[in-house]
Order: C-alpha cells, then sequence, then structure tokens
C-alpha cells in the first residue's frame, strides 16, 4: 500500500502546480490582449538556472557524458520553453479542467514514437485504449457554455503540440539517461532550460518587456509561486520514480491519469473557499459533461496500461 500512497502523491503535486500556472497567467497577464504571458517563462527559466546550480554543487561528474550527449540534453530544455510558452497561452483563454486532462494525449505519442523509432508494436488493447482517450479528448473539447454545442479546436490543437513536445523530451532524456546519470542529465537540461530563456530574454523584446512589467508589479509573488511549483514539480517526479521501484509500472502510471481529477476537485474547492485566487466555470452544464470525459479518459488510460 505505500507504493500507492508515494505514486497518488505526484498527480496531487502536479494538479497543484497546474492550479499555479492558473493563477499566475490570469493575474499577470494582461486580458486585453491575447498572448501576453510569454514573459512569464523568463521566471521559469531563472529558476531553471538555479536548479542547475544546485545540482552543480552537490553532484560530480557533471560534465564526464559525451558532448552529443550534453546537446541532446540542452535539446530537451529547449523544448520544454516552447511547450511551456504553448501552455501559458492557451491557460489566458480556457479553464485548467479542461486543459489537464488533454494531457493525457502524451502516452499515446509515446506508443507512437515507441513504434516508430523502438519497433515497438502496438496490441489491439493499446489502440483500443487510445481511441477511448481521443473520445474523453473529443468530449472535454465541447463548448457547452452556449445553446448551440460547438467544438474548441483551439485548445486540442494547442495541446497536441504540447503533449508531442514533451513526448519527444522525455524520449530523448530517457535515451541519454539510460547510459548516464538521472542528476548529470537533468543538470544539463536544466543549463538548455535556462539558457533558452536567456536567449528570449536578450532577442525577444516583447517578452523582456512582459517579464520587465511583471516584475514591478508582482516579481516577488511570481517568484514565490514559480519556485514553489517547481519544487513540487521535481518532487512529483522523484516520488514516482520511487513508486516505481515499489510496484509494477502499469500501476503507477495508472494512479498518475487521475491528475485531471484531482484538478477539477481543486478547481471546485478553490472557487468555493479561496474565489479570488482560483477562477473556474463550476456552471451544471459545463461541470457534468467535464466530469464524464475525465472519467473517459481515465478510462481510456486504464486500459492503455493494464
Amino acid at each position: 500500500m505505500t507504493w500507492f500512497l508515494f505514486a497518488l502523491a505526484a498527480p496531487v503535486l502536479w494538479a497543484l502546480v497546474n492550479i499555479f500556472d492558473k493563477y499566475l497567467v490570469d493575474r499577470f497577464s494582461e486580458k486585453e490582449k491575447e498572448r501576453t504571458s510569454g514573459g512569464l517563462v523568463l521566471f521559469s527559466s531563472l529558476i531553471a538556472i538555479f536548479i542547475a546550480l544546485l545540482i552543480w554543487i552537490f553532484s560530480s561528474n557533471i560534465s564526464n557524458i559525451p558532448a552529443f550527449d550534453k546537446l541532446l540534453l540542452m535539446v530537451t530544455g529547449f523544448l520544454t520553453i516552447v511547450w511551456i510558452i504553448l501552455y501559458l497561452f492557451i491557460l489566458e483563454t480556457e479553464d485548467i479542467s479542461t486543459i489537464a486532462p488533454l494531457f493525457l494525449i502524451v502516452p499515446i505519442f509515446g506508443y507512437i514514437f515507441g513504434y516508430i523509432f523502438l519497433g515497438e508494436v502496438l496490441k489491439f488493447q493499446q489502440i483500443i485504449g487510445s481511441l477511448v482517450v481521443f473520445l474523453g479528448v473529443f468530449l472535454i473539447s465541447l463548448d457547452f457554455s452556449g445553446e448551440r454545442k460547438k467544438f474548441k479546436w483551439k485548445p486540442v490543437i494547442y495541446m497536441t503540440a504540447i503533449c508531442f513536445l514533451i513526448a519527444v523530451s522525455g524520449i530523448i532524456f530517457k535515451y541519454v539517461t539510460v547510459e548516464n546519470n538521472f542528476w548529470v542529465s537533468s543538470f544539463w537540461e536544466y543549463v538548455g532550460l535556462g539558457s533558452t530563456g536567456l536567449i528570449i530574454f536578450l532577442f525577444v523584446s516583447e517578452y523582456r518587456d512582459q517579464f520587465m512589467r511583471m516584475n514591478r508589479t508582482g516579481g516577488r509573488t511570481i517568484f514565490i509561486v514559480n519556485v514553489v511549483s517547481e519544487l513540487m514539480t521535481i518532487s512529483g517526479n522523484l516520488v514516482t520514480n520511487f513508486a516505481l521501484l515499489l510496484a509494477p509500472v502499469t500501476m503507477v502510471y495508472l494512479v498518475g491519469s487521475f491528475q485531471p481529477a484531482f484538478v477539477l476537485i481543486f478547481g471546485i474547492l478553490g472557487v468555493r473557499f479561496l474565489p479570488k485566487i482560483v477562477k473556474e466555470n463550476l456552471n451544471r452544464h459545463i461541470l457534468i459533461p467535464k466530469i464524464i470525459a475525465i472519467i473517459v479518459m481515465i478510462v481510456g488510460s486504464a486500459i492503455l496500461f493494464i
């Protein structure tokens, strides 16, 4: 039962990170303009540089890996910056309870890449599970706020691109880390993430101006929330890895698929007890379809991993 508690801690932590991200976007983005929260990614870059420095201080043999492996890991940091920017963009217009379940597309790309690059063949059960997840994606992407239901293409397109980049980063990181230490690989990934942020700061004036404005109006709050979020993200990764040592991979990943449910629960509790911080549309005709869609996607994930 111990493994279950560790495995369950990860989606709880990641769901809280989703809530914090939405809070930052709602509070500090310019509502009259779309795509104005890109400057927030520079705060994440600063945190990445700080974490890389800590790893460098407490780890040994940081440079004792091939130059090509360093380059690949830095590419994963670059890809992370790209998907974070897309993620922040879409958070400006969508509820987090709509966005978070779409991260369940990531395992599907994992199976596709496994087939293309590793020669793995999808089982019939895995194909069915993928189709069930896509059914959930379709349901949660329907707009029930008006009299006529319409499909919301924008979040699906953005989140599909995000999940693709996450899967690519995961494949690269795992490929390199098989031959290296986890913390050494993490160091070079964070170096790539931080370096990309510095390049954006120097050469993308729009993001630099947003970053400076946010630093003047809420720099301390943004920095603290980003630090807490990053620590939660890392903690979620670590407890997941520990749970994998105690239980079958299938069971751990299945528990992790409950993250969208926790996002919805935290969203409901936040609106109830912290309405000035958490914003979520909880009208019954919108909430019930979301719950159904999340259940469908969790069932699809269960089919994938069982």
